[in-house]
């Protein structure tokens, strides 16, 4: 490792230096050599104008006044385009008279803790930054040639760039607080390596190859599409298309995001009671809207709080249980799409309602009692009472009762 002194200015850039400092001239660095020359008895630094074995110039990549009465010179030493490797022992830094010309200003010399330079030719590459400081004394005017195609920062500078109190790159992209809304979109225009700002309603009109006004149109679309789908299964099961089941529940997907496949057993229901018991309370959403069903009937409920007494598990709703139910088989399922039994009073008697519409489906006097409950009591309302009994081919256990209906057993 190379062991320097300190620059010294030499007499000619003394004389330099007195004419800056008189105002007759500015001082104006050069250039920075390097070589492996070293002093002979007798021989002073401050004599020198010039390097004594010169071998390589330096690029000047900064420099910098310090305050202090001194300047810093950043130079680059590169191997690449040196032929024959030296001992690196003495740099000079150079300037400009203007009545002499370029002299050596200041110089410096290791003598034998000099530093080895390879060739550049060899495996290895020598890329390092020289710090030189000089006296300047109390001028603050200083100029160098820079060489423009090299480019370092220190530490400092950087930090000093990134910190400045005015934004050094108003167009560079910055982390910012999160945000629901979005106005504009960064975009590539024609590979030319740059982001540019592009309104929302634009990018979508570039996206969809058309007017961004069709987005609302096309969500309309959609969601009209998704009721008529579960309209369509439940019109399936009114005609008795899947026979082996006594009612579908479809689960309403408008919006899709509302999708819910919640279910759990009802461990206790009674019609008048505003409250059921569950297995779970895990996954019911208190405001919810809910299928009870058995299989046979079913009605929907709005679960208003959950309530958990021990290990009794219990669901509070807003209205009170209409029917009866089999607890053995009642489920309560999330969906607000279903038929609605032909009870009498109830609006959309004996129709199949969808999601967001309703799709009617008149069950026909062939309907064929079947499924899980097909063993089970079911009371149906037919259009017939006992005086036109004669009307009809009655086969099995059937009976009517007092108000007409009809029991299938």
């Amino acid at each position: 490792m190379a062991q320097w002194n300190g620059t010294v200015v030499t007499a000619k850039g003394m004389q330099l230096l007195s004419k800056v400092l008189a105002g007759l001239t500015t001082l104006k660095f050069t250039r920075v050599a390097a070589g492996d020359g070293q002093l002979t008895s007798g021989q002073n630094l401050q004599d020198l104008t010039a390097l004594i074995n010169p071998k390589m110039n330096l690029s000047i990549v900064s420099d910098s006044v310090n305050g202090d009465g001194t300047s810093s010179i950043l130079a680059n030493l590169n191997n690449q385009s040196l032929a024959t490797g030296f001992d690196f022992c003495e740099f000079g830094l150079f300037a400009t008279d203007p009545d002499v010309g370029e002299i050596l200003y200041c110089v410096d010399n290791a003598g034998i803790y000099s530093d080895y330079i390879p060739a550049g030719n060899g495996p290895n590459l020598v890329n390092s930054n020289l710090n030189i400081v000089t006296k300047i004394g109390q001028t603050t005017s200083i100029t160098v040639d820079v060489d423009p195609n090299l480019t370092f920062a220190s530490q400092a500078s950087v930090a000093n760039h990134v910190n400045s109190p005015t934004d050094p790159h108003p167009y560079w992209l910055q982390k910012g607080l999160q945000t629901t809304t979005t106005t504009h979109f960064w975009v590539q225009q024609a590979a030319d390596g740059k982001l540019h700002p592009m309104a929302l309603a634009d990018a979508q009109a570039a996206i969809l190859g058309g007017n961004a006004n069709v987005i609302p149109v096309m969500a309309a679309q959609i969601d009209a599409t998704n009721r008529e789908l579960s309209n369509v299964a439940l019109y399936m099961q009114a005609m008795q298309t899947y026979p082996d089941y006594n009612a579908l529940v479809a689960e309403e997907f408008c919006p899709t995001t509302n999708a819910d496949v919640f279910s759990c057993q009802v461990t206790s229901v009674g019609a008048g009671s505003n409250s059921l018991g569950v297995a779970t309370l895990q996954g019911i959403v208190e405001g919810s809207w809910y299928t009870v069903t058995d299989g046979v009937n079913q009605e929907s409920v709005q679960i208003t709080a959950v309530i958990q007494n021990g290990t009794t598990l219990r669901a509070q709703l807003a209205n009170n249980i209409v029917n009866t139910y089999n607890t053995a088989t009642a489920m309560l399922y999330r969906s607000t799409a279903q038929i609605i039994p032909g009870t009498v009073g109830i609006l959309g008697s004996g129709n199949a309602q969808g999601a967001g519409n309703q799709s009617v489906s008149t069950w026909a006097p062939t309907t064929i009692w079947s499924g899980v409950n097909a063993n089970n009591p079911v009371t149906a309302s037919l259009t017939t009472t006992q005086a036109n009994i004669a009307s009809y081919t009655i086969t099995g256990s059937i009976a009517f009762d007092v108000n007409g209906n009809v029991t299938l057993v």
